[in-house]
């Protein structure tokens, strides 16, 4: 499985090899050079990395049993409804809240967000927060943890996970919000144990093809649609303002993950817990909000500003600017 981990990370690092004939002045020739001064500095993986880099090799491996396995309505429904659920938690739980504090709840939803989050298989909130807070820092940066533009496409999406270049991930400097509470740590700590009850439920709806199905297919696919955001959301699609990364705004990608692909509309306003700013601008994760609002379960929704100065793709960012009004709150 070791071998399987390296030989990942190899051909994400190819992608960056291949670019080393970019001139220094363009766009991604620094990300080349980032990535051979590290190729020298390589740390071990901790017991956790490697336990987490053999799961993800093994359900990849798994999908072969789709081939295998019965499917029924029951199956489809439970993997459909698990898909769901976890990227609604991811998006909703993990992004806009753990990460970008957009809305408030209380502190028993907190938990149910950080448990639902950890049953996707990426890792526990204070680690998900931490890493998202570092790539808004560094966006397209040499430092963001997963830039398409610094060190390719393929490193984006998966390759950064297995990087041994990269300082180990417990770096807890930029969530301190998120520590004084013991139950999150917790979580963070056992992100595993959700996942596993997860799984076991699956299994005990609908037996074998229920696990296949329902846990194994429906993981990844909340797995890869995310890691979208990270990769092609950066490379692929419209750019309404003139943010100082690379960030697109893609329906596709925004209807996969419930609104999380109006990616520039979001490193524009990221306090936001609203990305999709026009009517017509999907964004299921939002509306979701707003109905637990209705209830009281959550409160204190950030909506961007009526007004916000936004300029064409073609200006740079240091370019005059126009005015563009968004569409008002659902």
């Amino acid at each position: 499985m070791r071998r399987a981990s390296t030989l990942l990370l190899a051909l994400a690092q190819a992608t960056v090899i291949l670019r080393a004939s970019v001139p220094e002045s363009s766009p991604g020739a620094s990300g080349v050079l980032v990535s051979l001064v590290h190729a020298s500095r390589l740390r071990r993986f901790t017991a956790t990395e490697r336990v987490s880099n053999v799961l993800f090799a093994v359900m990849h491996l798994s999908l072969v049993f789709v081939l295998f396995v019965p499917v029924s309505w029951r199956v489809i429904a439970l993997a459909a409804g698990g898909y769901a659920v976890r990227m609604w938690a991811i998006t909703g739980g993990y992004h806009r809240y753990f990460a970008h504090r957009s809305y408030k709840t209380s502190r028993a939803f907190q938990v149910v967000l950080a448990v639902l989050g950890a049953t996707s298989m990426q890792n526990g909130p204070i680690w998900w927060a931490s890493v998202h807070r570092r790539h808004h820092k560094h966006s397209d940066g040499p430092h963001d943890p997963h830039s398409p533009v610094q060190r390719g496409l393929l490193y984006a999406h998966v390759g950064w996970v297995f990087d041994r270049t990269l300082p180990r991930p417990r770096d807890e400097s930029n969530v301190q919000d998120l520590l004084r509470y013991p139950e999150l740590r917790w979580v963070d700590r056992h992100d595993w144990i959700p996942l596993t009850a997860y799984g076991v439920a699956c299994f005990a709806i609908g037996g074998v093809a229920g696990l296949v199905w329902g846990f194994v297919v429906s993981t990844l696919a909340v797995f890869h649609a995310t890691m979208l955001v990270n990769s092609l959301a950066h490379v692929w699609g419209t750019r309404r303002y003139a943010t100082d990364d690379r960030s697109r705004n893609n329906p596709v990608i925004a209807l996969l993950t419930f609104g999380e692909g109006w990616h520039n509309n979001h490193h524009h306003f990221m306090s936001s817990a609203r990305q999709g700013f026009k009517w017509w601008e999907l964004d299921v994760t939002y509306y979701v909000l707003r109905a637990l609002a209705c209830l009281h379960v959550v409160w204190g929704i950030r909506e961007p500003p009526p007004v916000r100065a936004a300029a064409p793709a073609s200006q740079s960012p240091t370019a005059p600017v126009v005015l563009e009004p968004l569409s008002r709150p659902l």
